[in-house]
């Protein structure tokens, strides 16, 4: 099948400035970047077993060279009479590969580093994002460095040890793991994956999916947990694509919800203040990032959709990951916080939820083994 996919470009979020593929920042005032296309891309119907190969008219690659089976994901209905006044649907991120969202933007990030021919790669990561990394660049034969926290998930640590990967164990948190990694690009000229622009490309692909599987009954309300917010502001980006594309007339109100032991976001949004560093206490290791890559894109993309922000405690979480288990469904501790807000936000707002449609996202669940290729 032949494909016109439409012109993209890379620029400084915030001054503008035309910046080339290699980059991960702007080199005129260090701002995070982004991906922007002209034209209006269309849905291509692919086979139904590679699902975010259809969306390639809305990426940044000419092909996805490293697919492993991630997007496709289910859509659970819940059927509970807990919540019989409202439709419950859970996305279950964790079908994807390494049973994480990461998997969407990993496939986007190594399959750019395959078309530049990029030889080594290198990531800054809480846990999940650098097995995620470390297993598609096994896959693509490309040397993988990944920065971690030393006091990061043992479990973690030693699956991404055993794909291969270089570990650099950090003294600090996500932030300072994040500054190494882009010392260590910089310096050695290995390509950057992690929350930057070409993985919010891959991840955006969830919410091109919800709107597809939702059909013609779209949701009222999407809930999801934010660390770097990459996900978030991703997904709000893809939904308004869409529309552009005339795919989706409305966006649903999106919702972030983090822990109160690590909330940069939601205590900006809450309290209408500048985004700021808050040091990460919380035991959801998946979102324990103390200063959002894209949290000012996760501030616009509550605010442009009409949504909300919630901040749930680390009980509230603990007992949404054992309510999720009513359901059939496993997830660690970052992963069924969006559940978590959720629940908090039903109990808080049963009027604003009463009669709608909600999709609460279960981001991963690392804590299981994944398929090993």
């Amino acid at each position: 099948m032949s494909i016109v996919f439409m012109d993209y470009r890379i620029s400084c979020a915030k001054c503008g400035r035309r910046q080339p593929e290699t980059a991960f920042r702007c080199a005129s005032c260090g701002s995070i970047l982004e991906v922007s296309y002209r034209g209006r891309g269309k849905l291509l119907r692919q086979d139904r077993g590679k699902p975010i190969s259809r969306y390639l008219d809305f990426l940044p690659i000419g092909n996805l060279y490293v697919e492993l089976g991630e997007g496709g994901t289910p859509l659970k209905r819940i059927s509970s009479g807990e919540f019989k006044d409202i439709g419950l649907f859970l996305k279950l991120e964790t079908g994807n590969p390494t049973m994480t969202f990461k998997d969407r933007g990993s496939a986007v990030e190594i399959s750019k580093a395959v078309e530049l021919k990029m030889r080594a790669v290198c990531c800054a990561s809480t846990g999940n994002m650098g097995l995620s990394v470390a297993h598609y660049a096994r896959q693509a034969g490309m040397r993988c460095t990944i920065f971690i926290s030393k006091d990061a998930n043992a479990k973690k640590i030693e699956k991404i040890r055993r794909q291969g990967a270089r570990i650099v164990e950090v003294k600090g948190d996500f932030n300072k793991a994040l500054n190494e990694a882009e010392a260590f690009a910089r310096k050695t000229g290995a390509f950057l994956c992690g929350d930057y622009h070409f993985r919010k490309e891959g991840q955006k692909t969830l919410g091109f999916e919800v709107v597809e599987q939702s059909g013609k009954e779209m949701p009222d309300y999407v809930f999801m947990p934010v660390g770097n917010a990459t996900l978030f502001s991703g997904v709000y980006k893809g939904l308004t694509e869409f529309k552009k594309a005339g795919l989706v007339e409305q966006i649903p109100r999106l919702v972030a919800v983090q822990s109160e032991k690590c909330d940069p976001l939601v205590s900006a949004w809450l309290k209408k203040k500048k985004l700021s560093y808050v040091r990460p206490r919380t035991e959801a290791d998946a979102i324990a990032v103390g200063y959002p890559t894209f949290g000012f894109e996760g501030i616009e993309a509550i605010r442009k959709s009409k949504g909300d922000a919630v901040a749930v405690a680390e009980k509230e979480i603990e007992d949404a990951v054992m309510g999720l288990e009513r359901f059939g469904v496993y997830a660690e501790l970052g992963g069924g916080t969006g559940f978590a807000g959720f629940l908090k936000y039903y109990r808080e707002n049963p009027a604003k939820l009463k009669g709608k449609r909600v999709v609460v996202v279960v981001t991963g669940n690392n804590e299981g083994v994944f398929r090993e290729q």
